[in-house]
């Protein structure tokens, strides 16, 4: 995990920015922000904070210099040293891969901050304080402390692990806070496999900010886990049409568990494709784009059905448009996650507000649909402004949950909570 991997696997898995949180310490932060501007990654400035109640909360902050001043405020705040033999060396590196030196602090451990003193210290310092993986049992707010604080001033929370979105926001964030979705990566292997989508001019502090409050037209839009998601894989093909010049997109989702099967339709008016380009759009090593990958691809949705018992077909003709058709055995033991239909959805509209989207989602016997030309009307204007993503995300919530309430929870696909083992 030393600064230049890090920044090399964010960049080769297509993200736009990063936050490095090391716990309790910041003196890698410089490396890996000039490691990420060498390879045109934002990186925002970050520590994770040990509160005396082994919390962790995490700490982003505007820039190297507010993360250094921080970082001398809580290593005082740490009692005794760092036992290499226990915890291994704390490495302190360049972005050129040399080993600079090494953190004697005991990192691992907890500051004697309380909560409360961690938020304080963190505005203090001009920087976000975010509760981090509230849905973990250990070191996560809820965990140690049973319930996040009424009165506690943080401006988001965080999930790091494969908690669905739709019942981490019923559960943790029913007041309409800020919910990011994060890797926790600890290996440079495990980075993106968790995303936050974000509306805004650039990957920088100041933008992430104004992201996370809702102001002048920037947002959170929602997130997931690219490579599990189906919803996601949704998302991969529409943007894919809309790249390649398609106008409107009519996206069908259909979930019949009486014949034990999962549909998903994607359909557009752009270009269409020959044969020999329909046979090559299956191939893990072809694709049309110029611009950055999601980081998934019809290959990859393709080995996914598959492996639930289904398939992958597309049907296209040289103008006249291409409809992708994927199937899954719905209670295959190796079918994925649906995901996060509301990501997918803010995502695609919000990023292309020319685009006509056309969206049904069939499952439990109820039906609910979504036009987006529609919408606009009902708003007054774009669905890409500050009133339209709020309005959107009002009908996609609505919908999503009334399917839910009609059928049996899923930990993994329905919106529940995973079992633990």
């Amino acid at each position: 995990m030393h600064p230049s991997a890090v920044a090399s696997a964010a960049r080769d898995r297509g993200l736009d920015g990063i936050a490095v949180c090391d716990h309790n310490a910041a003196g890698n932060v410089g490396a890996l922000m000039r490691a990420g501007r060498r390879l045109g990654l934002g990186v925002v400035a970050g520590m994770e904070i040990t509160s005396a109640e082994e919390a962790h909360v995490q700490a982003l902050l505007p820039d190297e210099a507010a993360a250094l001043a921080l970082e001398g405020r809580v290593q005082a705040a740490l009692p005794g040293r760092n036992d290499p033999e226990a915890f291994g060396l704390q490495v302190l590196a360049d972005e050129n891969e040399l080993v600079l030196g090494y953190d004697e602090h005991f990192l691992a451990g907890a500051t004697v901050w309380s909560v409360e003193q961690v938020v304080a210290e963190i505005h203090a310092a001009g920087g976000l304080a975010v509760a981090a993986h509230v849905d973990r049992e250990t070191f996560g707010l809820i965990g140690q402390l049973g319930a996040i604080p009424e009165r506690l001033a943080l401006d988001a929370l965080e999930v790091a692990s494969h908690t669905p979105l739709a019942w981490a926001r019923r559960t943790f964030a029913s007041g309409g806070q800020a919910l990011l979705c994060s890797s926790d990566a600890h290996q440079p292997q495990d980075i993106a496999r968790g995303v936050s989508f974000l509306r805004m001019e650039g990957p920088s502090f100041a933008e992430l900010r104004a992201a996370l409050a809702g102001r002048d037209g920037r947002a959170l839009l929602g997130g997931g886990w690219p490579m599990e998601d189906l919803a996601l894989h949704v998302l991969d093909i529409a943007q894919n049409a809309v790249e390649a010049g398609a106008r409107s997109v009519e996206i069908d989702l259909r979930e019949d568990s009486a014949t034990d099967a999962l549909v998903i339709e994607v359909g557009d008016d752009g270009p269409g494709m020959s044969p020999d380009m329909v046979d090559q759009a299956l191939d893990p090593f072809f694709t049309t784009r110029t611009t950055r990958k999601v980081g998934l691809g019809l290959s990859l949705l393709a080995q996914a059905a598959r492996a639930a018992g289904g398939d992958v077909t597309v049907e296209s003709r040289e103008g006249r448009g291409t409809t992708v058709r994927a199937t899954f055995g719905h209670r295959h033991v190796d079918r994925q996650p649906l995901g996060d239909v509301e990501s997918t959805l803010m995502v695609l509209l919000a990023a292309n507000p020319g685009v006509a989207v056309s969206f049904r989602h069939q499952a439990h016997g109820r039906e609910w649909r979504l036009d987006s030309r529609r919408l606009e009307e009902e708003v007054g204007g774009p669905l890409a402004s500050p009133q339209g993503l709020a309005a959107l995300r009002a009908v996609v919530r609505a919908g999503e949950q009334w399917l839910a309430e009609a059928g049996p929870i899923d930990a993994r696909r329905a919106g529940g909570r995973p079992c633990r083992g």
